[in-house]
């Protein structure tokens, strides 16, 4: 079975397209996920995206996270998707209607050459759960600020994010069923200046950190603008895995739309057995 390795930011994943046919049963893409995704024993990423057709949109984006669970979005994963669906079928589309879990999502693409080197995407209207509500978590405290792109996110904020526990911190938070039932992401964000951020993220479903996350970097933008941390619509922020860029679409002071800006890559393609 082809497959084709991407990453966006950092941020990896395997791409398989089941554009015209299924190549792996839906009863068994838990178990494959799950055993592909291992960096020591298979392939290694962060998720696998099954390229999709779609009856409602243009193409399907469906997302495994690497434990073989289901992910609503994947904002670094929908910009490798839209790349590979211009580049690699008969959709060469500039603007991209993708079907997810999520709903619609629109990515942009900058075309040059016929190669994709950027995406825009749409990341949808943000909900905001609360902001900098003092939590209790094994006894400990934090001020988190809760959003929904889709899927969960925390957002914690520190002077400095090289010096947080990522690891222990979130996955404590992560599992904290009284706030977040289903689990959420946690993100740590670390002001720059009025325009540029630091972030950290540990992921659930990864159950680790990675490198760079798109819907949570949206969430924390949506968190940024809401703390009044920064006037301005446009944020980068740096992640372990690279830059990406924010625009924030206001009204009425509150945050109405997010979109994501950044480039995708090829790494490399193969084959596995199913």
């Amino acid at each position: 079975m082809p497959f084709r390795k991407m990453h966006g930011a950092g941020n990896d994943f395997i791409l398989i397209d089941e554009f015209n046919h299924i190549l792996v049963p839906e009863e068994k893409k838990p178990e494959f996920v799950a055993r592909i995704c291992r960096r020591n024993f298979g392939i290694g990423a962060d998720g696998v995206i099954f390229v999709q057709h779609s009856d409602k949109l243009d193409a399907k984006f469906s997302f495994y996270n690497p434990d073989g669970s289901k992910a609503e979005m994947c904002g670094n994963g929908i910009r490798c998707f839209a790349k590979y669906v211009y580049e690699h079928t008969v959709l060469q589309k500039e603007k991209l209607k993708a079907e997810t879990l999520a709903g619609k999502i629109v990515p942009e693409l900058t075309v040059k050459n016929g190669i994709v080197t950027e995406v825009r995407v749409d990341m949808g209207r943000p909900e905001v759960g609360f902001v900098d509500k003092e939590v209790k978590v094994d006894g400990d405290s934090y001020n988190i600020t809760s959003v929904s792109m889709g899927n969960p996110h925390a957002v914690l904020f520190y002077d400095n994010v090289d010096a947080v526990d990522v690891t222990g911190i979130g996955r404590a938070i992560r599992n904290f069923t009284g706030e977040f039932p289903s689990g959420t992401n946690v993100h740590f964000v670390q002001k720059i200046n009025d325009k540029e951020f630091r972030i950290r993220t540990y992921e659930r479903g990864v159950e680790g950190e990675t490198l760079a996350c798109g819907t949570g970097i949206s969430a924390a933008a949506v968190s940024v603008w809401t703390k009044k941390l920064t006037n301005s619509k446009k944020i980068l922020f740096h992640a372990r895995g690279g830059d990406l860029g924010i625009e924030l679409d206001i009204k009425d002071g509150k945050v109405d739309r997010v979109f994501l800006i950044g480039p995708a890559e090829d790494v490399f393609t193969g084959e596995i057995e199913l």
